[in-house]
Order: structure tokens, then C-alpha cells, then sequence
């Protein structure tokens, strides 16, 4: 008889942390499952979505392949980050803060400088050399193909 009522009480032991364990996660599993019809609810990636993960990547720093081409463009443009080293150096730190500040984009990442500098580089690009058999303007004609 005595273990009968040690039985019972331990039954009623698990079924009430069990009941406390459903009240405790029930709220949670609602909530993951997406409320009312219990089912999981996708949604497509929105404009905050995509605006929250640029300002995540533009706040990642730099690796070195990025440092080396910001390098590269902060020396095309006229600054002296030292050697294209793909490493951020002291003079690479100080050209970038030079060109931030030449370019009123103090409060930009050094990625958004990156970004605009090459697109600055690109839009500079040199001119075809005329002396270049590969050159598609003709010496003296200024248009291509004649």
C-alpha cells in the first residue's frame, strides 16, 4: 500500500512540473509558430531588412584584400597611404582621414570611402593612349574608328 501512495504522489509531482513546464513554454512555442493559425509565417526580406544588413556590412571592418584596394585608389586620387600592403598602417589611417576630410565624408566607414573613391578612380580613368596600336581613337582624329 505504501508504495501504491508513493506512486500516486509522485505521479502528481510530474504531471504538475509538467503543467508548469507547458505554461512556462506555451507562450514561447505560440510566439515561434507564428500566433493564431499555429503555423511558421515567412515573409519576404523588406527595403529595412536590406537597409539594416548594408549599415551591418558597411559598419564590418575591412580585409585586408579591401584595405589593399583602398590603398591602391587613396594613391590614383593623390593621397599617400604608403605601400599597397593590403595592412592598415599609420599612413594608410592618416590618408584615409585626409581624404574624408577633403571629400566631407568624416562620418563615413572607411567602406563607403572605399566605394566612393573607386567610383571616382573609374570615373577619372585615363584616356587611350595614342601611341597604343590597341587604342581605339586614331592619332589627330579624336573619333573612334576613323
Amino acid at each position: 500500500m505504501r508504495t501504491h501512495l508513493q506512486g500516486a504522489f509522485l505521479l502528481i509531482i510530474l504531471l504538475l512540473a509538467f503543467w508548469w513546464a507547458l505554461n512556462w513554454a506555451g507562450p514561447i512555442f505560440d510566439s515561434a509558430l507564428g500566433g493564431e493559425d499555429g503555423a511558421i509565417v515567412a515573409r519576404a526580406p523588406s527595403e529595412e531588412d536590406a537597409a539594416a544588413a548594408a549599415d551591418q556590412a558597411a559598419d564590418e571592418p575591412l580585409d585586408g584584400n579591401e584595405v589593399a584596394a583602398l590603398q591602391g585608389a587613396l594613391l590614383q586620387v593623390g593621397y599617400s597611404p604608403g605601400p599597397i600592403d593590403g595592412i592598415m598602417g599609420e599612413l594608410t589611417r592618416t590618408a584615409i582621414d585626409e581624404a574624408k576630410q577633403d571629400l566631407g565624408l568624416v562620418d563615413a566607414s572607411d567602406r563607403e570611402l572605399l566605394e566612393t573613391l573607386e567610383s571616382a578612380v573609374e570615373a577619372l580613368g585615363t584616356p587611350p593612349d595614342a601611341d597604343d596600336p590597341g587604342s581605339e581613337t586614331a592619332p589627330g582624329s579624336g573619333e573612334p574608328g576613323s
